[in-house]
């Protein structure tokens, strides 16, 4: 008979967290604030990880027992072999695997494997896992479709970048962006994709004059983005930022946040916004629009109409009482619902119930 290994607290789980860095990328970030969070919380891990040494470094620095790993690696069986040296050496609890393509090297062995759901459900990325773990409803339900019980299904929104609570903010100087001082700025962020539709966003700003517009991000369609800025005639009041970790000092800089996004099922850069404060508006796509309410705490426009959401931020420049008071709202649900500690718990009772069963800590001990 198998029983369930009790996990009384945080002090007694022993997590491993498998992924690839890249460049950027949203499950990049969360890797490195849940690892940080839990760390803090007293939670024994170790980040198997590669591919961006300032990230890895990051957490070492907060404490964290880094290996690096390249991993999806050239040749799978060699980067499965090392994977699972690595992992039989530490003896988890739990492993979470960040992206599937290296859920999908995971063995099976004495712990519970947990997949972080992308926004394209693979399920042969997901053979060994345990459970998952969906940042949206929508993933979860794209899950539950192609075969997987909602209850193996643990759906938590992602963490705002405030959970890392960084000593000394930074404060950005708007002369280093070539920005004036008394210029109102829109601020937005994300993948530069052609889905992200930044381009109705700059359309939108060009059409008001003296204001400037901040884009952080990077992504495969920059060059894109860019050259619409210049035939726009936009390139002098457009700054593109690159990517950015920590979004906190911009959304202080800026006037209002928006995200014209087409295509979308997370709502993490208006959680983002929210946190600090910022007026928020947004293209009404599927994750912005089922978070916001219109004209409460924040404001949706049509998808892919340039028009009316210029016209939006042209009222909320115009009218700072309606801007403070979406603004305050939007923080309002941010304390409610999204605050780090209670997603923090959240995780903990989630990673709590999935503890590895007595037959399974015997096996991974080489026991009979």
């Amino acid at each position: 008979m198998r029983r369930a290994r009790i996990l009384s607290g945080p002090a007694s789980m022993k997590i491993a967290h498998v992924t690839a860095f890249a460049p950027y990328g949203g499950a990049d970030i969360q890797c490195e604030m849940l690892a940080t969070c839990l760390h803090r919380q007293g939670v024994a891990q170790r980040v198997m990880a590669g591919g961006n040494p300032e990230r890895s470094q990051r957490l070492r620095q907060a404490g964290l027992d880094v290996v690096d790993l390249e991993l999806p690696g050239r040749l799978a069986f060699l980067a499965r072999k090392r994977l699972d040296g690595e992992l039989k050496r530490f003896t988890p609890d739990l492993v979470l695997s960040w992206r599937p393509e290296v859920s999908v090297l995971v063995e099976r062995g004495g712990y519970k494997h947990i997949g972080r759901l992308p926004a394209t459900f693979n399920s042969k990325a997901y053979m060994t896992c345990d459970a998952l773990l969906a940042p949206s409803k929508q993933r979860a339900d794209a899950a539950v479709a192609a075969g997987w019980s909602m209850d193996k299904i643990h759906t938590v929104p992602d963490l705002p970048s405030i959970a890392l609570a960084r000593p000394n903010p930074v404060e950005i100087e708007r002369r280093t962006l070539f920005t004036p001082a008394t210029a109102r700025i829109v601020f937005s962020a994300g993948r530069l994709e052609k889905s992200k539709s930044f381009d109705t966003l700059i359309d939108a700003v060009a059409r008001l004059s003296s204001v400037y517009l901040w884009i952080a991000g990077d992504g495969p369609d920059r060059a894109f983005f860019e050259a619409h800025a210049y035939a726009k005639g936009m390139k002098p009041r457009v700054r593109f930022l690159g990517w950015v970790d920590d979004l906190q000092p911009y959304f202080r800089a800026s006037d209002l946040f928006v995200y014209p996004a087409k295509q979308e099922d997370l709502s993490d850069i208006v959680v983002e916004a929210w946190s600090a404060g910022a007026p928020v508006i947004a293209a009404d796509s599927l994750g912005p629009g089922l978070l916001i309410r219109h004209q409460e705490n924040g404001v949706l426009v049509p998808v892919g109409d340039p028009v009316a959401m210029s016209d939006a931020i042209a009222w909320l420049l115009a009218d700072q009482n309606a801007a403070e008071r979406i603004g305050a709202a939007g923080k309002k649900s941010f304390d409610e619902e999204y605050e780090p500690s209670r997603l923090i718990d959240r995780y903990l009772k989630i990673f709590s119930g999935l503890g590895r069963t007595d037959d399974e800590s015997v096996a991974a001990a080489g026991g009979t």
